[in-house]
């Protein structure tokens, strides 16, 4: 009688655990879904105007993050010139004003 209620918990326990990673499982792909969902969104926004507005935010910063002491990137900029390089949908006038100033150096930049 033991070793059956033994077991039968036993069993609950790993079933409730299979459950439990299954939902876990879920969540982290849902979040996943939810991530490329957002980046090509971005990427489509992006697309718009050859991500000018990023390359002429990031150029109209330029001097008060010298200033600042350093040249740090604002998180959601450096992520949106990273994209746009990566999947080469960057202008070439905005690329050409990155080279001629030099910030194209602070991204990794796959030629």
């Amino acid at each position: 009688m033991r070793k059956a209620l033994l077991l039968c918990i036993c069993v609950a326990a790993a079933g409730y655990f299979g459950w439990v990673q299954f939902g876990a499982y879920q969540q982290r792909e849902q979040a996943r879904d939810l991530v490329d969902i957002d980046r090509e969104r971005r990427v489509a926004l992006l697309e718009i105007d050859g991500c000018r507005a990023k390359v002429d935010l990031l150029l109209s910063m330029t001097d008060r993050l010298l200033k600042a002491g350093g040249m740090l990137v604002p998180l959601d900029i450096g992520r949106d010139i990273e994209l746009c390089l990566a999947r080469g949908i960057m202008s070439a006038s905005g690329r050409a004003e990155m080279e001629r100033t030099k910030l194209i150096r602070l991204f990794p930049v796959n030629d």
